[in-house]
């Protein structure tokens, strides 16, 4: 009878501490208990995006203003889709409202130089990012053209991350079948919460453009390594 009692109190006892069992300690100068701590943190990718569509129709083009909108691309230009953002952005190209590309914007009554040229449309939203992974993690943009063809003139993103000074552009004109195009990646590093990245959007009607409607899915993918 005693042992069987005792087995009992000793089962009493296994289960009490595996419950979160009482621990007690006394002593005449010092007493301590200890808590054991179990924490668990599962790995975790997610993504925010700030606005999930841009419509573009130049029936109506909206002047740029703050970096969005459209611009005027002089006549001649030189330089690629990802110079004419940057220089849009820096405010060098005058925001226009005519699609093709004209007007008297100093109102004399005549087009000079400099009023007549290609549109190039921007437009600005925020990605917001969080990793855990202590491998790091990788962002891609997959762009898929789900109504009409080709030849809707020159499609690029402008991915940057201000947090590790770093800008990535892609173009995906000729390469909107939804293949991933890395916008960025860190190797053997974490993001220290959510992290925002400023994704300018831009189309360049260069003349290389045909009239119809066209459509696209960008899907932002974030991975972790």
């Amino acid at each position: 009878m005693r042992k069987l009692f005792l087995l009992t109190v000793s089962g009493l006892l296994a289960l009490a501490l595996a419950n979160g069992g009482e621990e007690w300690d006394v002593d005449g100068q010092q007493a301590t208990v200890t808590e054991r701590i179990h924490l668990t943190i599962p790995q975790r990718v997610a993504l925010h995006l700030t606005e999930d569509e841009w419509i573009v129709d130049l029936n109506n083009p909206m002047p740029g203003e703050n970096g969005e909108g459209c611009y005027l691309v002089p006549k001649g230009y030189q330089g690629t889709l990802h110079d004419a953002i940057a220089d849009a952005l820096a405010g060098n190209f005058r925001p226009i409202d005519t699609y093709p590309a004209i007007k008297d914007l100093n109102n004399n009554g005549r087009i000079d130089e400099g009023e007549k040229g290609t549109l190039i449309c921007l437009n600005k939203k925020v990605l917001q990012k969080f990793c855990n992974n202590r491998d790091g993690c990788e962002l891609d943009l997959k762009v898929t053209r789900t109504l009409g063809g080709p030849n809707y003139g020159k499609g690029g993103v402008v991915d940057r991350a201000d947090y590790i000074n770093q800008v990535k552009f892609i173009q995906f004109n000729g390469a909107d079948d939804g293949d991933p195009l890395e916008l960025l990646k860190v190797l053997n590093g974490r993001f220290p919460g959510w992290l925002d990245d400023l994704i300018i959007e831009a189309f360049w009607f260069d003349g290389s453009e045909v009239a119809g409607t066209y459509e696209f899915n960008f899907l932002f993918q974030l991975a972790a390594l």
